[in-house]
Formats: structure tokens, sequence, C-alpha cells
């Protein structure tokens, strides 16, 4: 059975400043609380228990979280001691009021209803009497319909004793009768006279007075045993027992509340929270301990890598496998030639091959790529050993990569010199995979130059400079997206919009490239 409770504003009284009182409405669906309910009234006192039994759990809630102390509990105590006598105290003024003031509307003696209404039945004119009379008065003229019947002047009795219509015998039964009822009707009457002492109603006082005595002084002693039921001098008393049952609560309550009582509920409860927090920091101590060496672990990899050669290794691998995926896409091939020799004798320099694919202008061409994970080049040097790497392995173009991590501050993001082009490159950011990618669409262009060896192309490589140049501006935007992106979103919109400006940008020039491209295949297969 569900029950909704009464709808009535709540007030609170914080300890340091009054609160505006909140309106909660709920269902309540718990047998022991509607049983509980059920011994209250609807109104203001189920109100004031809900409100009670709200504050009760909120406080036993606040102490199973362990954010109630001993004070707290002792106060609310305290509080809830006070606000439990103001309501007796009240209660027992309005209960005493309610009474005194029924017992007064029906037993008062001068305007009491009970009084007034045996002065109207008693008295010589009053309810008793009245019905009495008009009882009396029907019968008369029920007799007097009878004797009118039987012996009237128009009876036949009357007619059949005076033949002459003066018959002395009705005269004489008339007068008889008429003093009958007259003496009935005053001996009824004076049954309910109060002159007359031995009357019915006379008695009926005389035992009810008897019997229960004076009726103001009956109930002045009941009035007295009530008062004292609700008194806290008398040991005894109601309300005494009821204090001493709420003081045996609280104590009980304030006893398993309390720090200081060691099998007080609270205590186990503090205690259990201090072997688990324990327990937690434990395990925090022991993860951080694990996490400290597995971090210096780390961190003594990464000092003995860049100590060795091993990071460049890992840098060669790294762009290895980012080249194959290019090369895959653009249906070119990829070769891992770091760890062997090329044309000069016992130089290794250039460590992958890219061979441009057959269906392009420059099929067959050769691309190397030199990667390079080292902060002791700079541009001189990387254009030496670009140089190197292209007669090395027989190339027509080479890309130098440099890692972003160990590039100089000469060593620009991108750069093309000649046949040589220089970028920088991470591969743990995928920023830096437009440059990659830019880098390796100039060297196919280069390729296709390098492979046909036309001065009439002179006009269409220069396009091709030009949409180069054109699209490392671009490029460079991806820097300032990846910037953007990593700092503040709010920068998104901006983003977007620069990005879309640069994928238009990027689409135009590819298309002026692939122009090119066509133009340079159209001739090449004129010259065959």
């Amino acid at each position: 059975m569900n029950t909704i409770p009464d709808i009535a504003p709540i007030q609170t009284r914080p300890a340091s400043s009054a609160a505006e009182p909140s309106i909660v409405t709920f269902a309540v669906s718990d047998p022991e609380v509607l049983l509980a309910l059920s011994e209250y009234p609807d109104g203001p006192q189920r109100t004031n228990f809900l409100v009670t039994a709200l504050k009760v759990g909120v406080l036993s809630l606040k102490a199973a979280r362990g954010t109630l102390d001993s004070d707290t509990v002792r106060r609310e105590g305290d509080r809830l001691i006070d606000q439990l006598g103001e309501r007796l105290n009240s209660w027992r003024g309005k209960f005493e009021e309610r009474v005194t003031g029924s017992l007064a509307h029906y037993f008062d003696p001068q305007q009491g209803m009970f009084t007034e209404r045996v002065n109207r039945l008693a008295k010589a004119d009053g309810e008793l009497a009245t019905v009495v009379r008009q009882q009396v008065k029907d019968a008369e003229g029920s007799l007097s319909r009878v004797f009118e019947q039987f012996i009237g002047e128009n009876s036949q009795l009357l007619r059949a004793l005076d033949p002459s219509g003066e018959n002395q015998l009705v005269t004489m039964l008339q007068r008889t009768l008429d003093g009958v009822v007259q003496a009935q009707n005053l001996a009824i009457l004076s049954q309910f006279s109060l002159d007359n002492k031995d009357s019915a109603l006379v008695r009926f006082l005389t035992e009810l007075t008897a019997k229960h005595g004076d009726l103001s002084h009956a109930l002045s002693r009941n009035m007295q045993e009530v008062v004292a039921e609700f008194s806290l001098d008398k040991e005894d008393s109601a309300l005494s027992r009821l204090v001493a049952r709420v003081e045996t609560a609280q104590r009980s309550l304030t006893s398993e509340l309390s720090l200081d009582n060691e099998n007080s509920a609270l205590k186990r409860m503090y205690k259990m929270l201090q072997d688990h927090q324990q327990t937690v920091l434990d395990n925090q101590r022991q993860l951080a301990a694990t996490l400290d060496a597995a971090v210096q672990a780390l961190q003594a990899r990464r000092e003995e890598a860049s100590k060795s050669t091993r990071h460049g290794l890992e840098f060669e691998a790294a762009l290895g496998g980012h080249l194959r995926g290019l090369a895959l896409a653009a249906g070119d091939l990829v070769q891992d030639c770091g760890a062997t020799t090329g044309v000069i004798p016992n130089c290794k320099v250039g460590d992958h091959i890219i061979t441009v694919g057959p269906e392009k202008v420059a099929a067959g061409a050769r691309i190397v790529v030199e990667a390079k994970e080292s902060g002791s080049y700079d541009l001189n040097r990387t254009i030496q050993d670009a140089d190197i790497a292209r007669r090395n392995r027989g190339a027509g173009v080479c890309v130098f990569v440099h890692s972003t991590k160990t590039a100089g501050p000469s060593i620009p993001a991108f750069a093309r010199y000649g046949h040589d082009i220089v970028v920088k490159w991470d591969a743990e950011d995928a920023a830096g995979d437009a440059w990659l990618q830019a880098a390796l669409m100039v060297a196919h262009a280069l390729s296709v130059r390098a492979a046909t060896h036309g001065k009439q192309d002179a006009a269409s490589f220069d396009a091709v400079d030009k949409a180069i140049e054109r699209m490392r501006k671009h490029i460079e935007g991806f820097e300032e997206i990846s910037t953007s992106a990593t700092t503040v979103q709010r920068s998104a919109e901006r983003i977007l919009k620069r990005a879309k400006l640069m994928e238009d940008g990027l689409t135009d020039q590819v298309a002026a490239i692939a122009d090119q491209f066509l133009k340079l295949k159209e001739r090449a297969a004129q010259d065959d």
C-alpha cells in the first residue's frame, strides 16, 4: 500500500542562520513507516513527525559517512529534547484547553448545554410539560370525538334515550367524564412539576444527583486527575514515563554515536574506516612504488637509447614503415638498404630507396631517403650527405628526413635545394606527415624532370616549383592547426576554416601539378 504524506512546508532552524522552508512531496511504501504514520492524524502532527524522522535520518546518514561527531549528536539530541518538551507542553496546554472547553460547554452550571437541556425539559412550561399537555389535549379531543360519536346529540344513544332531545342522563355522564378527564390531566401534570416533591420528575433528579453527585465537583476532580497525568512533578504520571523513555533512548543513542565508547557503533565504524583508509594508502604506496620503478626503468632505457645509435635505428625503422604506407597508396616500391653498402665502396649512406611505379611518367626512377636523428648535423652537412646518398644509391632525387626532436636550428621544416629535399618529421606527431608527403610529391616531380631532361619542360617545372612553394605555405598552416588544437578548444572554428582553405588550396595545387604531369607525359610520348 502506498500513501503520500501531507504536503506542508518543512521549516528548519540552522544553528547560525534561518533558512527558507522547503516543500517536500514524496511517496512512502515501507510498512514500518506506514505503521508509524498511522499513529498520527493528518495535519501538523504528522508533518512534525515526518520532519523529526527526516532530521534523525539525515543525522544518521551523516554519521554513517563519518562526518558527525559526538558533540553534534549531543547538541542535536538536546535540541530534539527541547523541541519535544516544547511540543509536549504545547500539546498539554491545548489538551487542557480543549477538555476544559468541552466539559464547560456541556456541564457548566450556568451556561452548560446539559443543564440548559435539563431545564428546558423539567421547567413548568418545558418540553416535557408541553408534550404532556399536547398528549392530554389530543386525548381530550379523541374522547370528545368518541363521546360525540356515541353519546353526542346526534348519536344513536342520545336519540334512543332522549326522545324529546333533553335527556338528563347524558348531561350527567358528560359532567362525570369531564371531571375524570380533568383529574387525569392534573395527575399527569403533577408528576412533571418541581413543586410536587413526590412527582416523577423530582424523584428522577434526586436519583440522578444521588448516583452522580454534583456535576461541577465531579468534573473538577476528573480534570485534576487528567492534569496530574501531564505533570513532571509526579513520578508515575504519563508525561514523566514518556520523558524517562525519551531520556533512556537519548542516552542509548548518544552512547552508540560516541567515540569515547569503545563498543559504540560509531567507534566501530570509525575503526573500520581507519583500517580501510590505511589499506588504501598501502595500496597507493605500492602502486606509486611500482610506477616509479617502471618510470625509472623507462627513463633509463630512453637515456641508454639516446646515448647509443639505437635511437637512430628506431627512427629509421619508423620512417621506413611510414614510407611503405605512402608508397603502397601511390603504387611505388620501397626498399630498406641502410644496412648494406651502395655504389661507393664501404658507404651505407641512404637508408631507403623508393622506385617510382610503372604507371607514372618517371617509371623506374629512384628516390633515396636518408633518415637522421642526430643533433650534430647542420644544413651544409645535410646537403653533402644528400649528394653522397644520391650517388651511392644511384638515385636522381634525395629526401633527407631529420627528426624534429634532434634537428638543429639551421634545418628548415621543408626546403628544396636542387635535387635534394630537406624536411623535418616526427614519428609521434601526425602534424608532420603532411611535410613528408609534400616532400615525396616534390621528389616525384623532380624525378620526372630528371628522367626527361627536356629543356622544353623548363616552363612546366617552373609552374611545378611555384606550386610546390605555394604548397609549402599551405602546409605551414598545419603547424598552426596543431598548435591551436592542442592549446585552446575555442579556436576550433578558426582551425576548421583554416583547414578548409588549406584543403581547397592543396586541391588546386595538386590539380595544377597533375595537369603539368599530363603535359610532360604527352611530350615524352611525342619524343618517343
